[in-house]
């Protein structure tokens, strides 16, 4: 039995039928996909340039993860030292009261010192963030990475407030000795200026100190003027303690400025990588909703082609009948 022939017309109306629904298909998908770069098929250079941008957008949103996480540790550290500053002026406050006050008063604001400062302790080593805490060890780091080149990193170095040893520039009160005791207290003795009292005998407490007369305890006789010279010394103690605090606070504003600077830039950064991704695989879904319709009466016409070039043949065999 021989092929079945189809006439010139009716090869070429096949021919554009099986080219538009190619083309149907592929607007189709671009319709579905909202691309027209869906895979290295259909455009390899714009396929591989558009998957570089991608890939690297997809990394820079980690890294951003990252730094809003360093942004908030250190965050944490900056409230901390705000909440430092009204504690120290509380102990200031107490000081300045305990100065003019009588013995039951002064007695009263011993206890009310050594309170406020332990809280000030407690409150320091409770600023932990995920594990880490900037300001209870001048050991302690955090190392923030901004892109994938080494040098793009920002290293913040802690602080230890409340150290128990020897004063250091990075404690809360750098010219005692030891400020504080390893359960958190306050060393009264060393941020109540002693060095006025006779022997540099420590100071145990408020009480020891009189504005009206000589005062002896436990055999160490403290004069009105050595009194008065006590207090001030230790006032100006806790004024550059504060001033130490406000100084910490600085270098930690400075930070938290830097990271949210990266921050925001990182965010606007990966949002042009992914727009020139877009640029280069996202279709125009006016253009191709046009051309799904365009195409579609295409078809349409061939088929109706197809349908009258038959119905001639028909007519020619009812002649021959």
């Amino acid at each position: 039995m021989s092929d079945i022939t189809l006439t010139a017309v009716q090869q070429d109306t096949l021919l554009q039928l099986q080219q538009a629904g190619t083309l149907f298909n592929r607007t189709q998908e671009r319709l579905n996909t909202g691309k027209k770069v869906n895979g290295v098929t259909d455009d390899a250079v714009a396929y591989f340039r558009s998957t570089s941008l991608y890939d690297r957008s997809a990394a820079l949103t980690t890294t951003k993860a990252n730094i809003d996480q360093s942004v908030s540790a250190v965050t944490a550290a900056l409230n901390a030292t705000s909440a430092v500053d009204g504690l120290l002026k509380q102990l200031k406050g107490v000081l300045e009261g305990a100065r003019g006050s009588v013995l039951s008063q002064r007695v009263a604001a011993t206890t009310e010192f050594k309170n406020i400062s332990k809280q000030l302790a407690q409150l320091v080593k409770d600023t932990t963030y995920q594990g880490l805490n900037i300001l209870t060890s001048s050991s302690a780091t955090l190392s923030t990475q901004f892109s994938e080149r080494t040098a793009a990193t920002l290293l913040i170095t802690g602080f230890n407030l409340c150290a128990t040893g020897v004063g250091n520039t990075q404690s809360l009160f750098t010219g005692a000795t030891h400020a504080f005791n390893p359960d958190g207290s306050l060393n009264f003795s060393s941020v109540v200026f002693s060095a006025g009292a006779p022997g540099a005998s420590p100071i145990k407490g408020f009480s020891q100190l009189n504005l009206t007369s000589s005062l002896t305890t436990g055999g160490v006789t403290i004069s009105v003027s050595q009194a008065e010279a006590i207090f001030g010394a230790s006032d100006n103690r806790i004024d550059a303690a504060i001033a130490q605090n406000e100084a910490i606070s600085a270098q930690l504003g400075i930070n938290v400025s830097i990271l949210q600077a990266r921050s925001t830039f990182t965010a606007d950064y990966t949002n042009t990588l992914s727009q020139g991704g877009d640029k280069l695989t996202l279709a125009d879904l006016n253009t191709e909703a046009a051309n799904s319709q365009a195409l579609s009466l295409r078809q349409q016409i061939g088929i109706q082609s197809l349908s009258v070039s038959g119905q001639q043949n028909q007519s020619i065999l009812n002649l021959l009948k």
